[in-house]
């Protein structure tokens, strides 16, 4: 009688996830000679990719450097992995393999479709895959993956499996199906936006396999405000320059639009930055804004030569009334008082207010609205040249499971992309060779 193992189809490449790094990592796989399936939970793939960029799909950014990403580990290993699909490169594949035309928003810097339209994005990478000869699962949610003892009588799978080959691998989804591997790619994404399958369920498994996590939390997140008055500023948007800061020490300054909302705080500046205030370990981390105004004047010299002017005046030319009208109040100054009349003390109190300004936290919005996980599988837990675990032969890691984030503008994509393709092609070169040996 043969085994349930035995009687399991066998592939040499099963990939867990088919979001942005999913299935470029099966398309890079089956193209690799790999035969390949991909699992998904849900009943749709690429739900992110059909919601990103409010249903336009920012494909990539137009610009890239390292400091775009942040990872706890080693970004010397980052740096490798990006190497190996330079970002022009990426666009042409984009572009001149799945036909995707591509424009560059002149304001952001962002790519997009020339169609704006996320759907056909998912459309061409579906249709490329399934050119490649891989086979789509949906509705496949991996409830356990088991590693398979390789001398095991009943680790040969008896149908669809090369001569010769055993797998290292079965996965058992939730509805009782189950598959072998060679080799399994996770792909299964971290923890924001749980309505699209973010559930943190990869991280799960990858942490029962002997993998490291760094703490997860979310990032690119709308902040909530302490000071109500800050309420009444929703849609105001401006330009700012806004830093993280752990006492006198600066972690990082991102200059960008910034939008008042009706909880708090939002626009890409901040929700760049919000990693730093959402990350466990963030006791004693302030955002500090500085308000740039219409001229970027220096506010300093703009009171000292106000003469006359009154405060509020002054400022009003640089930033919006209600704004103006928040800061005094913060600084305790009155905006109908002449700048010649202020003391030194309420000057550097309203200074504080403009080109310091601590931000009045009370939390965020958490992984219902977060863009990114940070934090995830520890990139030293893998290979960076080819992006397999140390800890687990055969199985390989890419995309928002890693602990890798990046800044909002396109640059998450572009580590899905990146990822799903090193490790496709990886696992593809080990299935392959395994079969030969």
């Amino acid at each position: 009688m043969k085994s349930e193992v035995a009687r399991a189809a066998a592939w040499d490449c099963a990939v867990v996830g088919a979001g942005a790094a999913g299935l470029v990592a099966a398309l890079f796989a089956a193209r690799g000679g790999a035969r390949t399936i991909v699992l998904e939970a849900k009943e749709k793939p690429g739900a992110k990719i059909r919601i990103s960029g409010g249903g336009r799909c920012n494909v990539l950014p137009s610009v890239v450097e390292l400091a775009d990403f942040h990872t706890s580990g080693s970004t010397h290993a980052l740096r490798n992995v990006f190497a190996t699909w330079p970002l022009e490169r990426v666009r042409e594949f984009f572009e001149d393999e799945l036909g995707l035309a591509l424009y560059v928003e002149p304001d952001t810097g962002k790519v997009f479709p020339k169609s704006d339209d996320a759907g056909e994005v998912l459309e061409r990478l579906l249709a490329a895959l399934h050119g490649a000869g891989a086979r789509l699962e949906c509705g496949a949610k991996l409830a356990r993956l088991e590693r398979l003892d390789p001398a095991a009588s009943d680790a040969r799978a008896t149908t669809e499996v090369a001569p010769g080959s055993r797998p290292r691998f079965r996965l058992s989804a939730d509805d009782g199906r189950e598959f072998l591997a060679r080799t399994v790619i996770l792909a299964t994404g971290g923890l924001s936006v749980p309505k699209t399958g973010s559930d943190g369920h990869g991280l799960a498994l990858a942490r029962e396999l002997g993998h490291a996590l760094v703490p997860t939390h979310p990032a690119l997140v709308p902040l909530f405000s302490a000071d109500p008055r800050f309420a009444g500023l929703s849609g105001i948007a401006l330009r700012v320059r806004l830093t993280a800061k752990r006492g006198d020490r600066e972690l990082e300054t991102r200059e960008n639009d910034f939008l008042f909302t009706h909880k708090g705080f939002s626009g890409p500046v901040v929700l760049d930055l919000s990693r730093h205030v959402t990350a466990p370990d963030a006791s004693g981390v302030r955002l500090c804004a500085h308000w740039l105004g219409e001229h970027r004047v220096d506010y300093d010299e703009l009171l000292r030569r106000g003469g006359k002017k009154t405060v509020g005046g002054l400022l009003r030319e640089e930033l919006p009334r209600r704004l103006v009208a928040v800061l005094c109040a913060r600084a305790g100054v009155d905006p109908e008082r002449k700048a010649s009349e202020l003391s030194r003390e309420r000057r550097q109190a309203l200074l504080r207010e403009l080109v310091d300004c601590e931000l009045p936290l009370a939390g965020d919005d958490g992984y219902r609205t977060a863009e990114a996980t940070a934090g995830g599988v520890a990139l030293e837990e893998l290979v960076t040249k080819s992006l397999e675990s140390r800890r687990v032969p055969g199985l390989y890691l890419c995309g928002e499971i890693v602990d890798v984030v990046g800044r909002i503008g396109g640059f998450n994509f572009l580590w899905a992309w990146v990822s799903g393709r090193l490790a496709g092609r990886s696992a593809a070169s080990a299935s392959l060779l395994a079969s030969e040996s």
